[in-house]
């Protein structure tokens, strides 16, 4: 069950990685500069987040289980200021 707590959790969460990813972007004087790696990583975001989960180890075995089964592409565990782990997945 999803709790007001833990929506209000993750969208920090997203907010901090999306303040993350601008201000890589923005670091940069020029984009027509940047190679189209730098640009692929600098617009890559969660697709979703899953958990919360009691330990890194159960989030990671989690993240492991969906990639292999191609459910997204790449995934890592946050805790995020909170004593509980958070799934990020991108597809």
């Amino acid at each position: 069950m999803v709790t007001k707590k833990m929506v209000t959790v993750a969208a920090l969460v997203v907010g901090s990685l999306v303040g993350l990813a601008t201000a890589a972007s923005a670091s940069v004087s020029d984009a027509s500069a940047q190679s189209p790696q730098v640009r692929a990583a600098t617009d890559v975001r969660p697709a979703a987040v899953y958990g919360p989960f009691a330990s890194f180890e159960v989030c990671w075995v989690a993240g492991n289980q969906g990639q292999q089964a191609g459910s997204w592409k790449s995934f890592f565990c946050a805790q995020n200021g909170t004593t509980s782990w958070w799934l990020f997945t991108t597809p």
